[in-house]
């Protein structure tokens, strides 16, 4: 008799000084019922921003690069005639708060798509972004959210200290903090250890293929999103970073301060974003400002909220989400806003 296929599911992990409590429901995989758990491994989507900032302003507070350097000067070889860097020219802090204007090469894949599985070369994917006009000709002038972004700080990272994101990440953030169960895989489309399977809706792209509204996508190639969301990650490791940096750990006290209060309006963003700094979000909720980011990654959703000095605390996470960006955020913002304002 053939097993049933429930719903995904979801958790909540809260902390309030050094009172933690997390609660979760659902299946972390549907084909076995393996129920969902607070402590499992899952795609963490654009959070991966955080952690590539804080790579990248580590280097500023080393003065190996400047916020203002421009991208030209940093990366010559990208600019060509008629691409989009040829334009006004573009800085470092333009990519980390996303007023570049650059265009999204996520916008851009589906043409480029051939499997769920193929590997994606991460200059085909800054090219997808270059090769269209900005959103907006002059950089500096609007929030503009794009992955392309950090794609290029990726690149910058590297060939300013000659080694890969992997091993800033790993040397910088993840070994110093312990962050064990943290890992930035591009190759590798399976996770390792207890995880949760990710779940979404390809019935626009796979017509054919049977329960296509929740279709295990967790193979997904991680690296279509790169420096933008590859790590793979648990609540208590995303908990453990967000607590390090807001205590000033990992960057000096001025550059944490540009990171968290230089920062754009985002009109328009949804969840209730009120402003983007240097790879951070800050956030609206029903008991003041919060920091931290969301990350969509195929088959996963999951948001970051942490009080200014993290000593509050809440990460939500849920292996469903949707290709088109529609259909659960606003709830699933709903409940984590509560669960954020309501620790106690």
């Amino acid at each position: 008799m053939a097993a049933p296929n429930p719903n995904p599911g979801a958790f909540l992990l809260a902390r309030d000084g050094t009172h933690v409590r997390s609660g979760a429901a659902g299946v972390a995989d549907r084909s076995t019922g393996t129920p969902m758990r607070p402590d499992l491994k899952f795609r963490a989507g654009s959070l991966t921003k955080t952690f590539t900032a804080t790579v990248v302003l580590q280097l500023v507070a080393e003065h190996r690069l400047r916020l203002d350097n421009t991208v030209n000067s940093l990366l010559p070889d990208q600019v060509r005639a008629g691409n989009a860097l040829s334009g006004e020219p573009i800085t470092v802090r333009q990519l980390l708060n996303h007023t570049s204007g650059l265009y999204d090469y996520l916008d851009g894949l589906l043409p480029h798509f051939r499997s769920l599985d193929q590997f994606w070369p991460r200059d085909q994917l800054i090219g997808i972004g270059l090769d269209e006009p900005r959103y907006f000709p002059t950089p500096g002038t609007r929030f503009r959210y794009s992955n392309t972004n950090y794609l290029l700080l990726d690149l910058i990272v590297e060939r300013v200290t000659d080694r890969d994101l992997r091993t800033n990440l790993e040397r910088r953030v993840l070994a110093p903090l312990g962050l064990r169960d943290t890992s930035y895989p591009l190759a590798q489309r399976t996770i390792g250890g207890p995880h949760a399977r990710g779940y979404t809706d390809v019935s626009f792209l796979l017509p054919d293929v049977p329960d296509a509204t929740r279709f295990d996508i967790t193979g997904f190639s991680p690296s279509e999103a790169g420096a933008s969301g590859a790590l793979v990650t648990t609540a208590a490791d995303i908990a453990r970073f967000y607590r390090a940096l807001l205590r000033g750990r990992l960057l000096p006290p001025g550059l944490l301060r540009s990171m968290l209060t230089d920062t754009v309006p985002t009109t328009g963003s949804a969840p209730p974003a009120v402003g983007y700094g240097l790879g951070v979000y800050v956030y609206a909720t029903g008991c003041g400002p919060a920091f931290g980011h969301g990350g969509t990654a195929p088959g996963y959703l999951t948001f970051a909220l942490n009080s200014r000095g993290g000593r509050e605390q809440l990460v939500a996470h849920t292996n469903w989400s949707s290709l088109t960006g529609t259909g659960i955020d606003e709830d699933f913002w709903a409940a984590f806003q509560r669960g954020y304002c309501d620790r106690a």
